[in-house]
């Protein structure tokens, strides 16, 4: 807060300055005096303040008095206060120039007695100022004492928004940086049209929540009593994230725990996560974000936009959620109330609940090419290890399998993982031969892409725009191409079972053969 001194019209009340008079600037007669000082040199850059009073005589200008128009000149750049000036010894009069100037510029010309000694008028001045100044640095004291004892007793925001409403004679109201209402004298916050004052509440230079004060405006000893409260409503802040910052880290440690598939118990992890507020009804997907480095560290652009989506949606869902770093990866935890999600869409049973989180992330990602996530299947908490998995699989199979998609879902990879994993045991390699062989031996020799052109075909259900778009060709190249397969392997698509029969095929040439 800047202090705001005391006014030149309150000056003016002195007894000393009862003969002065105001030749110029009287709309100025408001502006606040933090200093007083007699300049008699004729160059005063560098010499003047925001908030001064300068008293002269005009000596070192009486050869040349319009010089003294500067002077009001270099007081309105700083700010100034006012001109006293003493004619008659050295000046005839106020030069017309300084009184235009100070017009001009709203600065209060004042003449002086000329039989008026500076001492005299400079000690009550300053007598004046220093008085104020002491008597808001007693207001301040008592006012941080009073609101630091409620911090220290662990009063809590409300204790203390109810004690800066009274001190200020204001409805007052705490916030957090997204607008939500933490505390405040009135329940449902201040009305649209009510006229309220806003500032700021930081922790480290960041701000986390504003002070809102139902009033037009503020004096000097209600504007202390704000400094104070911002400064505590800070520390009240800074204790919350400290709390909040230990524990999601011990959460993070039991999430990283759950997620390495230790040997717990289903009775194990519902007690523990009961521990960090994680009710035993809600069920879990675990999301893999991949992409550079540069992109997922901390305090990105990405990171900041994603960490304050969920925070956002957490809460408006009443659940948690959950980020954790992986090397260059991104592993999301995150909870689904099934009971409130299936209330919500008026339906019995969990299959979509999954999708809010979708409609919340996708937007987020979509800026981001280079991010990809691997989505495991919804389950428990006690199996969220095995959603990893699933998570980590279909970030493998469907970034191989589709460049360009970002989210990949492992309900969409789940057969190719089992055929991947029935490979081991059963050789497919001659019905592959057999279907697409010609096609890949074509591609192997001319450096072609029918094998990859027939498994968009296929995927995105015979769409040649859509199997253009992932090929990044013209929609003809795509007619072309499929001529082409057709000529050099026969292939027909007269049956949906040889449809499903290529697709197959194709895809596991793609995640197998060209691993």
């Amino acid at each position: 807060m800047k202090w705001k001194g005391v006014t030149v019209r309150e000056l003016l009340k002195l007894p000393v300055l009862k003969e002065a008079k105001v030749i110029s600037g009287e709309e100025g007669l408001d502006r606040v005096v933090r200093y007083v000082d007699i300049l008699e040199v004729p160059d005063l850059r560098g010499w003047l303040r925001e908030g001064e009073l300068v008293l002269t005589t005009g000596y070192s200008v009486r050869h040349d008095p319009d010089l003294l128009a500067a002077l009001v000149e270099q007081l309105a750049q700083v700010d100034g206060a006012a001109v006293a000036i003493k004619t008659e010894r050295f000046i005839a009069d106020v030069p017309p120039s300084m009184l235009e100037k100070s017009r001009e510029h709203g600065i209060p010309v004042l003449q002086l007695p000329n039989d008026l000694p500076y001492i005299d008028i400079t000690y009550p001045i300053m007598e004046q100022i220093i008085d104020k100044q002491a008597a808001l640095l007693r207001r301040s004291e008592e006012v941080y004492k009073t609101l630091m004892n409620l911090l220290l007793t662990s009063s809590g925001l409300q204790a203390v928004a109810d004690t800066v409403a009274g001190l200020v004679q204001a409805p007052v109201w705490v916030v957090d940086k997204h607008g939500e209402l933490l505390a405040g004298t009135a329940a449902d916050g201040p009305g649209q049209e009510e006229s309220v004052l806003s500032y700021d509440i930081a922790v480290d230079k960041q701000t986390v929540g504003r002070l809102l004060i139902g009033k037009e405006s503020l004096d000097e000893l209600e504007l202390v009593c704000v400094e104070q409260a911002r400064l505590v409503f800070s520390l009240e802040f800074m204790g919350r994230k400290i709390a909040e910052d230990t524990e999601a880290r011990l959460r993070g440690s039991f999430f990283e725990e759950v997620l390495a598939g230790l040997p717990f118990s289903r009775q194990e992890v519902e007690s523990k996560g009961r521990q960090f507020g994680l009710r035993p009804e809600w069920s879990w997907e675990v999301w893999l974000l991949e992409a550079d480095a540069a992109i997922l560290a901390p305090g990105t652009p990405f990171s900041a936009e994603l960490e304050e989506a969920l925070a956002l949606e957490a809460a408006r869902r009443r659940v948690k959620a959950h980020a954790m770093r992986q090397g260059e990866r991104l592993v999301l935890m995150l909870a689904v109330d099934d009971a409130r999600s299936d209330a919500g869409r008026g339906t019995a049973g969990p299959a979509d609940a999954g999708s809010a989180w979708t409609a919340v992330l996708e937007p987020i990602l979509a800026p981001w090419k280079q991010v990809r996530a691997g989505i495991g299947s919804r389950r428990p908490l006690w199996e969220a290890s095995r959603g990893y998995t699933e998570a980590r699989r279909a970030l493998a199979l469907g970034s191989r399998l589709d460049k360009r998609r970002q989210l990949l879902p492992y309900d969409d990879v789940e057969i190719f993982q089992l055929l991947l994993e029935a490979a081991e045991s059963v050789n497919f390699e001659p019905l592959i031969d057999k279907k697409i062989g010609k096609l890949a031996a074509y591609d192997r020799e001319n450096g072609t892409e029918l094998v990859t052109t027939l498994y968009y075909y296929l995927a995105t259900g015979g769409s040649l725009y859509e199997t253009a778009n992932r090929l990044f060709i013209h929609r003809n190249s795509v007619k072309y191409r499929m001529d082409r397969i057709r000529e050099i392997a026969g292939v027909e698509f007269d049956s949906p079972l040889k449809g499903i029969n290529y697709y197959l095929c194709t895809a596991f040439y793609l995640l197998k053969i060209m691993e």
